[in-house]
């Protein structure tokens, strides 16, 4: 009997490689099973990649809640950054991230989403807890190396304005942390403690 497959909607998105490398790192996410997860591609103007739940009838029942990655199309972000583009690594490090924000919120009820949907708005510290807990998800499922090259990636990338590389530096883990985070894990076989929100 072949094992269980992730439900996958694909919208917007013709690029081959991005959706197998999208299966690919959803497969270490088994966690993901029951619900539907959607890669869509759309004009986001802030961000470059985001994970949402999808405003629909099952988000009120966490077992049937769907997910949404979406990445952008966005003319002002795409010009720094074409996901289509990037090596594989570093494409498959943010999707874990993203995906680790999804497991991030398994556990929350409707009332608990739109808490943290407000608390990400409105606290930059709140913000900071919730990326840094979404990165150390993506190393716990055996993906530091990718979410390491996807850091160096956009710290490196000479083309991508300072206010972006400020706003990574501030909300995000370094690649130097995400590297802490990888030798205590496989140190101790565990995950180190890490700051719930």
């Amino acid at each position: 009997m072949p094992p269980p497959r992730h439900t996958i909607v694909y919208q917007n998105v013709q690029s081959v490689h991005l959706k197998e490398w999208f299966a690919d790192t959803l497969a270490a996410y088994p966690e993901l099973l029951p619900h539907p997860i959607y890669l869509r591609k759309l004009p986001t103007r802030y961000s470059t990649m985001r994970a949402q739940p999808v405003l629909n009838w099952q988000f009120w029942r966490r077992r049937t809640r769907h997910y949404r990655v979406d990445f952008s199309s966005h003319l002002e972000v795409t010009e720094h950054v074409r996901v289509r583009e990037l090596p594989r690594e570093v494409v498959v490090g943010w999707f874990a991230h993203e995906l680790g924000h999804i497991v991030d919120y398994l556990h929350r009820p409707w009332r608990g989403m739109i808490a943290f949907g407000l608390g990400y708005a409105l606290w930059s510290r709140y913000m900071r807890q919730a990326e840094r807990r979404a990165d150390s998800i993506a190393v716990d499922h055996g993906f530091g190396a990718e979410v390491i090259a996807t850091k160096h990636y956009l710290m490196d990338h000479a083309t991508l304005p300072e206010h972006y590389k400020k706003r990574l530096r501030r909300y995000y883990l370094s690649a130097d942390e995400i590297e802490a985070l990888v030798t205590a894990y496989e140190e101790k076989g565990h995950m180190p403690d890490i700051v719930e929100i």
